[in-house]
């Protein structure tokens, strides 16, 4: 979960989700980027380092530069999330986080609770 949430963080930002789209079509440096973008090789660099610590990227040196690509399996795993919570396609990996029950109105009767009359009343 904790890679998922910092995922979500390193797409909160605009610069970064451009740079992704860069990459979702090429292979490209940061000076690249930077030219694309027209920003500062400093700022892209920012970004990538940000990017990469998420799993978004990975650099692959060549000669002087290093050309970035999109961590596919990242993104498999964030639209397998993205699924579970859409309920498009339900899966087991993320069941331990979090322990609802389906009919919360029939567990709270089990457990002598009353939170689901308290959250229909408000």
């Amino acid at each position: 979960m904790e890679q998922i949430v910092q995922v979500f963080k390193a797409l909160s930002d605009e610069t970064r989700l451009q740079i992704l789209l860069i990459l979702s079509r090429r292979s490209i440096c940061a000076k690249g980027i930077a030219r694309h973008l027209q920003i500062s090789e400093a700022a892209v660099s920012q970004h990538i380092k940000i990017l990469k610590e998420a799993g978004l990227l990975i650099g692959e040196k060549t000669g002087y530069f290093v050309q970035y690509n999109l961590q596919q399996s990242v993104f498999e795993d964030l639209i397998g999330f993205i699924e579970q919570i859409s309920g498009t396609h339900p899966s087991d990996h993320y069941k331990d986080v979090f322990s609802v029950p389906f009919n919360c109105q029939y567990a709270c009767n089990a457990q002598r609770e009353k939170c689901c009359e308290r959250s229909s009343n408000e």
